[in-house]
């Protein structure tokens, strides 16, 4: 059986139809759209974005009329095509990649933004070979006036549909290098606003030749900017109609196995390292990363196996903005509340559909929203509050790569990040968990954990899951159903694991007043009747070489373990 091509890392439409590549139909999203003149999508980075926007750009171009049926034959729009098909001329700005480094100027920056806008003007000009000639300026507002008046000028029939990928791609890079700089840009007569308000005006006017303005980003800290001077645009992002419009369902997932051919275990890896995220109030439906999808089933195909890394390099580095995204505005308070996510496993608050970088505006809501809109978490329920939650396993390790980094900055705590490797190999190679669980106590000892006399057995599982994070040897599953139970620790062996030992763990705990009145012996008795239940469930039962610990701390200081 001949294999299909997984297309991972490319984003041209017309690519992936022309050379037989797989393709995820989103075409039905086409018709919701266009019941929005001007929208901004925001969605976590790999999730399709790009694929999404060069998709619109082949349907709506008036120069791709003759190849509408080699593009979409077979696909949802075909059979159901809207008024607007191959009706304007498409303005493409696609503002990823830009490079920002942490040595750029303020001035630096605004010429690498006014250079993409103005190959993007001169690409569109000779695209549809128009009769018009631009000059290049140093404001990105005064090349994009120059094509607009000039193309208006023509009073051609068909207008113009402007599509932006990654609109916030800068300024994303902005915040982790120049966030005075990033403020400045955004506001009243900066350069970002300005050029947002050449399109407005190009927009609302009775003769206007922009009919029509899609965005796709990250995260909503543009926005202000952007709606501020474009102020029709609407926000779809939390729209239950748009949740999957970026991103695969579960029943996408399923039929991208069955086209290739793989076995079901292989959905199970895919849904416990790239699904759960939930990006609307109203609908239930839970997302995949689409890209990480596409890295993890392109191996999977081509070798036969999984991946040995469950992040590709292209994400990976992301963990490290997890810690400038803590250091914007309210330091302390961010760090506190990344601790209570990781420790409690959830943390309440409210979404915040746009927000500024100061310190009137940014708050605990403004953090808790650009966590989620970068994907770090996502919405697990909704009360008067949203509860947010990690979404997955690869979530997980970006956040014990930051922890990680933090503790080694720590002036009054070094830990020696090959203490966690030795651990993890004193593990799996000989069963030995007490170097683990030697460096979780550690980790308490030097946290700012809230409220440590409510600390409990579940939120210690989480700093467990967190260590054991950091290896790609394992998976850690927290609340493991085990028969009639729930184990407080399933530590399992990745796809790619060469180590020998697994295990299964019952965790307590001891505050300083329980520990007078609850005696040692009989919680250790407690937890080894729970274990011996555990361990009948036929999952635990056939496994070879599977330990299995009672694990008592008293306080953070004092452990006792015991193996059964």
């Amino acid at each position: 059986m001949e294999k299909i091509k997984i297309p991972y890392g490319k984003s041209d439409f017309a690519v992936l139809r022309d050379e037989n590549y797989v393709y995820v139909d989103k075409t039905m999203y086409i018709e919701n759209l266009e019941n929005y003149i001007n929208s901004i999508y925001v969605r976590p980075r790999r999730f399709g974005k790009s694929l999404f926007t060069s998709m619109i750009s082949y349907y709506y171009d008036i120069y791709e009329k003759d190849n509408f049926e080699k593009l979409f034959k077979g696909l949802y729009i075909y059979d159901n095509p809207t008024k607007n098909k191959n009706n304007y001329y498409i303005l493409n700005f696609n503002f990823s990649g830009m490079n920002i480094s942490n040595n750029k100027t303020e001035r630096e920056i605004e010429n690498i933004f006014n250079e993409r806008v103005y190959i993007s003007c001169i690409e569109f000009i000779e695209k549809y070979d128009l009769n018009i000639q631009i000059v290049k300026k140093e404001d990105a507002s005064l090349t994009l006036l120059n094509l607009l008046s000039r193309f208006k000028s023509l009073k051609l029939k068909n207008k113009i549909y402007i599509i932006i990928d990654e609109y916030d791609h800068f300024t994303n890079g902005m915040i982790e290098s120049n966030v005075s700089g990033f403020v400045k840009a955004l506001g009243q007569g900066g350069f970002v606003r300005a050029f947002y308000e050449v399109i407005k005006d190009y927009s609302e006017s009775t003769n206007s030749i922009v009919d029509r303005f899609f965005a796709t980003g990250v995260a909503p800290l543009t926005l202000d900017s952007l709606t501020s001077g474009f102020n029709i645009a609407t926000n779809i992002s939390l729209e239950a109609d748009f949740t999957a419009m970026c991103g695969f369902t579960e029943d996408e997932v399923k039929e991208l196995i069955k086209k290739a051919n793989l076995k079901n275990h292989v959905y199970d890896e895919l849904k416990k390292n790239y699904d759960g995220y939930k990006f609307s109030f109203d609908n239930e439906e839970h997302i995949f990363n689409a890209t990480l999808v596409m890295y993890y089933l392109r191996n999977y195909v081509n070798s036969g196996k999984a991946p040995r890394d469950l992040v590709d390099n292209n994400l990976a580095t992301t963990g490290n903005k997890i810690e400038s995204f803590v250091n914007l505005i309210t330091p302390k308070k961010n760090h506190e509340k990344l601790v209570e996510l990781v420790t409690y496993g959830k943390v309440k608050g409210n979404i915040v559909r746009q927000f500024e970088l100061n310190d009137n505006n940014f708050d605990e809501n403004s953090f808790l929203s650009l966590l989620y809109y970068q994907g770090y978490i996502t919405i697990k329920e909704v009360t008067t509050l949203v509860n947010f939650c990690i979404p997955n396993y690869v979530s997980e390790i970006l956040y014990a790569n930051y922890f990680k980094n933090i503790i080694t900055k720590n002036k009054e705590y070094k830990l020696n990040v090959n203490d966690i490797d030795n651990g993890i190999e004193q593990f799996g190679e000989n069963g030995n968990i007490e170097p683990i669980t030697n460096i979780v106590s550690s980790f308490l000892l030097h946290q700012s954990v809230r409220d440590k006399e409510n600390f409990n057995e579940k939120m210690l599982k989480y700093i467990y899951s967190l260590i054991f994070s950091l290896s790609n040897q394992y998976y850690v599953y927290g609340e493991f159903p085990a028969l009639q139970g729930f184990a407080d620790i399933f530590i399992e062996k990745s796809v790619s694991s060469n180590a020998k030992y697994e295990a299964i763990i019952e965790l307590k705990y001891l505050n300083k007043e329980k520990a007078k009145s609850i005696k040692l012996d009989s919680l250790k008795d407690i937890g080894i009747e729970q274990m011996k239940r555990y361990i009948k469930d036929k999952r635990l039962e056939n496994k070879e070489n599977l330990k299995k610990f009672v694990i008592i701390f008293e306080g953070f200081e004092k452990y006792y373990i015991y193996e059964i």
